[in-house]
């Protein structure tokens, strides 16, 4: 490669001597030398230099005087200041005049050969990128350029963040549409999924949301080359079977090679081409929602084998005790009727919907000696048994997907006026979803048959959730509990 070329304007010999000493080691540039302005503007003048270093004190023409003339003689060059004399004031009206760099005495070889290195990279770069000597248009052009892509990448990033947030696909379809209508500003969009040669639309902005054979139609060709397609006029909309009266850009969506959907842009608003920045942006997005939609079917698969598999779990704990048969099924259904009627969100609902299920997993710790002793628990009986909503509440922490999940098989034995285990929780410190299965728990425990006592009456259930609204159990939940079951208002709850 060829040498760099360097000029070093410096009235100290010993400055010019270490700078010169520098670069001769490198062994990747030339140097010159000038012991002031006046002679350094002169070498200017005659010679065409990589990068100039010079000091910021002289007498006679100072550093920043030299430094104005050189870029005048040559708006190119690049500038780099030197002084011993290292404040935030000198750095910055070094760089306001022009200069590509400041460096303060004393100075090492790595930042010096450092700042070189960089400065000769970036004006080859510009040279070859106008070799005419435009750097100014140059220079201008990369920056619009360059703030082109930092546009692109904000909202490919803000796209990225959006379809993150989303799990359930028949969101995504619908997110697909809105976002490819504000990316490319067309009017009609259209997202179908390929179904046993079948292109069955899913979302749909400006087109009829009808399905129709991939066969015969422009759809086959994009299926068939796994690859995107412009379509012009000519060429027959498959969405209305009339000819397209402008530019149709279909963009497949594959999982392992395989084409599984396909995203349908038309009509700009400005009623121009796709052009091909339009066509890589509308590329890169269409990758990233077919990311989330693979994903999304991938955790759906992962999230019900997981659940098949608590559930066994739950089964093989219920088969070890016929008494509780079904109870976790029936608790959960208790549960989602309090839900829905206390109008509480989706997060909690699908706690108790999967919770309910697994609230008693810890039991697969408990001994079965204790869990069907037909007769009453001794205390360290108690105590073994009490420990089964810690155990299972163990059992679910390391899955990470179900944090609320956890907190409701922990705290199911929580009492509201603090009395319960294992934390002692009370009133809303116990979250909700736990105060509902409480109630359920405790109704469905009373009115099944145990090991040691033959299952209560639906009137002494509903009495003794009464009688301990507001103490063992939140008034509110019992009170919504028993209306949902038909038993009213419990007016006369303690």
């Amino acid at each position: 490669m060829e040498k760099g070329r360097i000029l070093i304007v410096d009235d100290d010999p010993l400055v010019r001597d270490v700078l010169s000493d520098i670069f001769e080691q490198a062994g990747s540039y030339v140097t010159e030398s000038a012991p002031n302005g006046t002679e350094g503007i002169q070498k200017v003048k005659d010679h065409d230099y990589d990068v100039v270093f010079t000091d910021l004190t002289m007498p006679g023409i100072t550093g920043i005087d030299f430094m104005r003339e050189a870029v005048k003689l040559r708006p190119a060059l690049p500038v780099v200041v030197i002084t011993g004399h290292s404040t935030m004031d000198n750095a910055v009206n070094a760089m306001r005049e022009g200069a590509k760099d400041f460096l303060s005495k004393p100075f090492t070889m790595a930042s010096v050969t450092s700042v070189a290195e960089r400065l000769i990279g970036e004006r080859r770069l510009l040279a070859k990128l106008a070799p005419d000597g435009g750097y100014e248009t140059c220079i201008g052009r990369l920056n619009a350029e360059l703030f082109k892509k930092l546009q692109e990448i904000t909202i490919l990033q803000s796209i990225s963040s959006e379809l993150d947030a989303i799990y359930d696909n028949r969101e995504v379809y619908e997110k697909i549409v809105e976002m490819a209508s504000r990316l490319l500003r067309v009017k009609e969009v259209a997202f179908g999924i390929v179904e046993d040669g079948v292109f069955r639309v899913r979302c749909a902005a400006g087109v009829p949301e009808r399905d129709f054979p991939v066969a015969g139609g422009i759809f086959e060709r994009v299926v068939r080359t796994r690859e995107h397609c412009l379509f012009g006029m000519g060429d027959r909309n498959p969405h209305t079977g009339n000819l397209l009266e402008s530019p149709l850009f279909a963009i497949p969506f594959t999982i392992n090679g395989e084409v599984f959907g396909i995203v349908s842009l038309m009509n700009k608003a400005d009623g121009s081409a796709f052009t091909e920045d339009e066509v890589s942006l509308a590329l890169t997005f269409a990758k990233k929602a077919a990311q989330r939609i693979e994903n999304n079917a991938l955790y759906e698969v992962f999230y019900n084998n997981l659940i098949s598999t608590l559930k066994a779990l739950v089964i093989s704990i219920e088969a070890r005790d016929s008494y509780t048969k079904q109870h976790s099924e029936r608790v959960t259904n208790y549960s989602l009727q309090v839900a829905e009627a206390m109008e509480l969100g989706a997060e909690e609902k699908d706690a108790l919907r999967f919770g309910g299920y697994l609230h008693d997993i810890g039991k697969i710790g408990v001994r079965d000696t204790i869990l069907l002793k037909p007769e009453k628990l001794t205390d360290e009986e108690k105590t073994e048994i009490n420990l089964h909503p810690v155990i299972g509440a163990n059992i679910i922490e390391p899955l990470r997907f179900f944090p609320k999940e956890r907190e409701l098989i922990m705290h199911h034995h929580e009492n509201f006026d603090g009395s319960g285990y294992p934390d002692g929780l009370a009133g809303e410190r116990i979250p909700i979803a736990a105060r509902i299965l409480a109630v359920a728990d405790a109704y469905d425990a009373m009115t099944s048959s145990r090991p040691y006592r033959a299952a209560k009456s639906r009137a002494f259930a509903v009495e003794e959730l009464r009688r301990c609204s507001n103490s063992q159990f939140d008034g509110e939940v019992v009170r919504v509990f028993l209306q949902t079951l038909g038993e009213g208002d419990p007016s006369h709850a303690h």
